[in-house]
């Protein structure tokens, strides 16, 4: 096990301890309602932690392929641009030999399928975050018996078909 690991795993019996200690406290309100569900609130934070490990992978990836274009098109640069600056003439073919060569290098970049393949699995770690934050609020809200966003969706949808309902009528009636 590494350190990291270590830390980690001190730092979740930590926090088990801190439950067990409240769970002894009496069962009313929401710390009962937390308490009650704690296993299910732990296993969505560790699928959180997994993803969030996969994204942080997927993202060094990402920005190691974007550090090497970049220092690709650096390099071309400096080898293709003009040694002296002495003239307007001379900064404008520099600027001109800057472009082209970072627009070659990023647009060989971005449309290699290495480069697509990685930039999906940054995206779908990114909607999985997102999921996953979603999945432990909509917990948290119906432990505190609040409306949670699925709940809340529901209540839209019925009001938008009712409003077509009563325009549909006033229309029927208006003929």
């Amino acid at each position: 096990m590494t350190d990291n690991n270590q830390f980690n795993v001190e730092q979740f019996n930590k926090m088990l301890s801190v439950w067990a200690e409240s769970m002894k406290l009496p069962t009313i309100g929401p710390m009962y309602a937390f308490s009650k569900e704690f296993g299910e609130f732990a296993s969505e934070f560790i699928n959180l932690g997994k993803v969030m490990s996969d994204m942080k992978t997927s993202l060094d990836q990402y920005w190691s392929m974007v550090n090497a274009t970049y220092a690709k098109a650096s390099k071309e640069t400096a080898e293709k641009a003009p040694k002296q600056f002495l003239t307007k003439d001379d900064f404008e073919a520099y600027r001109k030999v800057m472009i082209e060569t970072f627009e070659n290098a990023f647009t060989d970049l971005f449309s290699s399928a290495e480069f697509s393949k990685v930039y999906g699995k940054v995206f779908s770690n990114q909607l999985d975050m997102s999921k996953g934050f979603q999945n432990i609020v909509e917990r948290n809200f119906k432990a505190l018996n609040l409306p949670t966003r699925s709940e809340m969706d529901e209540i839209l949808k019925d009001l938008h078909d009712l409003k077509r309902r009563v325009r549909d009528l006033e229309k029927k009636e208006a003929a």
